[in-house]
């Protein structure tokens, strides 16, 4: 049976001033109470600066004692439950559980992409549209509407079978899975993505519970108090 992880003596989690697929390690942190630096990249140097000394041309990246990185969003996740003795326990029944989930939710990220992406790069999707344009907007439209009316309420009977009772989406405790989910919830409350509405999960009250439970988390509630003021700062 694995152990956990040797703690390293330092964490650089390295990717730009937005949530994405970072955010699921820093809440992980945060709630294991892992020591971090949360090194946010400035978009303007990442082109020429920063992406010739990625790995694959991506972020995140983990800098591990500044010694090492660790590239991709699911592994650097792994990576950080692995240092904590309950956020990715070591025993292969829970961890398959966990897996189980982390699947699951990487699957309805994968679904939404595709609805996404419509609205930020037609064209990576095969759209012969101009970006910007009236059919450009017609098209996320539909993409975006569409998802929502059917795949959206799919998964969210997934998540509320998982849930349903007060619990997290592995049994009672929190785990990587839940911080993977909650990023992704937190896209469609947000308001910010056009043909998507924030109230989405009002017709899902055991998923809409499980949502504000994982928020109440001291240190989760902590985090976003620090990320409202931050960003009322700059």
């Amino acid at each position: 049976m694995p152990a956990a992880l040797a703690s390293p003596k330092t964490l650089r989690l390295q990717y730009f001033n937005i949530e994405g697929p970072a955010e699921k390690s820093r809440l992980a942190m945060r709630i294991a109470k892992i020591p971090f630096t949360d090194d946010r990249v400035d978009f303007a140097k990442w082109p020429s600066e920063i992406k010739p000394t990625t790995p694959y041309g991506q972020l995140p990246l983990m800098h591990v004692d500044e010694s090492h990185t660790i590239a991709q969003s699911d592994a650097i996740l792994r990576y950080v439950g692995g240092l904590s003795k309950t956020l990715y326990p070591a025993d292969v029944e829970t961890r398959t559980a966990i897996d189980e989930a982390l699947s699951l939710v990487d699957e309805m990220n994968q679904s939404w992409y595709y609805a996404l992406v419509a609205g930020m790069n037609p064209a990576k999707l095969g759209h012969d549209v101009e970006k910007g344009s009236e059919e450009h907007g017609a098209v996320t439209k539909k993409m975006r509407e569409r998802w929502m009316a059917d795949e959206f309420p799919r998964y969210a009977g997934f998540l509320t079978k998982r849930v349903e009772g007060g619990k997290m989406l592995v049994g009672d405790a929190v785990t990587i899975a839940d911080c993977a989910v909650i990023p992704l919830l937190r896209r469609f409350c947000s308001g910010d993505v056009d043909h998507v509405d924030p109230t989405c999960m009002s017709q899902f009250p055991e998923v809409k519970a499980y949502y504000d439970r994982f928020h109440a988390i001291p240190e989760v509630a902590a985090w976003y108090e620090e990320r409202a003021q931050a960003q009322k700062a700059a």
